[in-house]
């Protein structure tokens, strides 16, 4: 045990960790939000990785304190991996929790997630992986599993499958994915849902991961030389110290929708003549703007991830619609 675990008391009993994957744009922030609104037993502390430079996740979570961290410019599940067993003892020695919840990136592989909680002896006086959750965006399903091998392992190692935004799909298309997903991991449990809203006694401290059974469709799940990651998918993050004109905005965002294959886009946008900040969402070829409770920001901050976006091209046309 390190020196820094040995000066964190022990726990009652070890803390519980949820997992919270899922592909980019399923619903994963809006999940989060509507468990720190509505469980209140429990002090959740929460860990939001972010593959791009910027962290727009993490400006969406609604808590407040000292119970968040926030990785950026890498993934969790590799790059940045390393961290994650300094970030959990750090929050063990500065502030109170009695759950946590991690959410990685969409592009993120949970496996090697898991692994740090079940290879790292020093960890699991302290945690235990409760389970992991897989967000699904029932509209989206087919292409987000076509643009990317990690949607497939993210199915596969969930212990529960949130089918988010069904309100968004017809029958033919649910019933279809609820049978891929079935295909996929017959083991875990599927929850219908609409905006990320389900009843959390289902899924929450119930002790749901099981090594056997993620061996069975892993066996070299224990085993950290074998990692699986799209790198072909690629985060590019923008920055724009001035605001912007809202019409000319709006214009070139659908441009961008009609005319770039972007997976997943969002950001914060400082507007002209207002005094709160934008919040912009995109998913595929759909996006979306609302106002957020947060007053303006300084700047404006900007996240694209698809395969080869042509970044150089959308920087310069946003540049063209600043005020």
């Amino acid at each position: 045990m390190s020196q820094m675990a040995k000066s964190i008391p022990l726990p009652d009993r070890p803390i519980p960790v949820t997992v919270l994957t899922g592909f980019l744009g399923a619903g994963k922030t809006t999940f989060l939000n509507y468990v720190l609104s509505q469980q209140k037993e429990f002090r959740v502390a929460v860990i939001i990785n972010e593959i791009g430079a910027v962290n727009v996740d993490s400006g969406l979570v609604q808590m407040e304190g000292e119970s968040m961290l926030e990785f950026s410019n890498g993934c969790i599940c590799c790059t940045v991996r390393s961290d994650l067993v300094k970030s959990i003892l750090n929050l063990l020695r500065k502030t109170k929790f009695d759950y946590v919840v991690i959410e990685p990136t969409g592009l993120a592989d949970p496996g090697p997630i898991a692994q740090t909680f079940l290879n790292i002896p020093e960890l699991q006086a302290y945690v235990r992986l409760d389970s992991i959750i897989a967000i699904v965006d029932a509209q989206n399903f087919f292409d987000h599993f076509t643009a990317s091998p990690t949607t497939q392992a993210q199915i596969e190692m969930a212990d529960f499958i949130l089918l988010n935004k069904t309100d968004c799909a017809d029958a033919k298309q649910l019933s279809l994915v609820h049978q891929a997903l079935a295909k996929l991991n017959p083991h875990a449990t599927i929850h219908p849902a609409v905006q990320g809203r389900i009843d959390l006694k289902h899924v929450w401290d119930v002790n749901a991961f099981q090594l056997d059974e993620k061996l069975a469709k892993r066996p070299n799940l224990l085993d950290e030389t074998v990692h699986r990651h799209d790198e072909k998918i690629q985060a590019h993050s923008l920055i724009f110290d001035k605001p912007f004109d809202m019409e000319k905005l709006q214009e070139c965002l659908r441009q961008f929708s009609e005319k770039y294959r972007i997976i997943r886009s969002k950001g914060f946008l400082s507007i002209r003549g207002e005094t709160h900040r934008m919040v912009f969402h995109g998913v595929n070829d759909r996006y979306s703007l609302y106002w957020d409770r947060d007053k303006v920001p300084s700047g404006s901050q900007m996240v694209f991830i698809g395969e080869k976006v042509p970044i150089q091209t959308i920087e310069t046309d946003l540049k063209a619609c600043l005020a």
